[in-house]
């Protein structure tokens, strides 16, 4: 008898477990700038991970361009630090919040990776 109840409870809390996993992780969005441009106003506020190619940095104000084959966007990236592989033409990946300043969108950086564009490509 008690080895049943063991086994019972044992069975319920890795039913608990696997419960709370499945309500508590949500997949996290992976965007290209082509998909946000799209309908942004479908992911504003919202957190997600933009891919695209730097089209330009701007240093003075913590921003970049972030293109993909026939929108772009910009990335405040003040909340963020740069990785030093960050450059014009490379394809990056930002982690972070969307907002909206008139008919402007803008991506708030939380994190920034840079990786093989191959990656990106094969996602999207």
């Amino acid at each position: 008898m008690e080895r049943r109840i063991r086994i019972l409870v044992t069975i319920g809390m890795l039913a608990a477990l696997i419960g709370l996993m499945s309500i508590t992780v949500e997949p996290e969005v992976d965007l290209s700038v082509d998909q946000l441009m799209e309908s942004p106003e479908q992911y504003e506020g919202d957190t997600f991970r933009l891919h695209g190619s730097v089209l330009s940095i701007d240093m003075n104000n913590d921003s970049l361009s972030l293109q993909g084959g026939n929108h772009t966007i910009v990335v405040d990236f003040s909340g963020a630090s740069l990785p030093s592989g960050v450059d014009e033409g490379k394809t990056i990946s930002v982690r972070g919040e969307l907002t909206v300043n008139g008919e402007d969108w803008t991506m708030h950086a939380y994190e920034i990776k840079t990786g093989c564009p191959s990656k990106y490509e094969a996602e999207a």
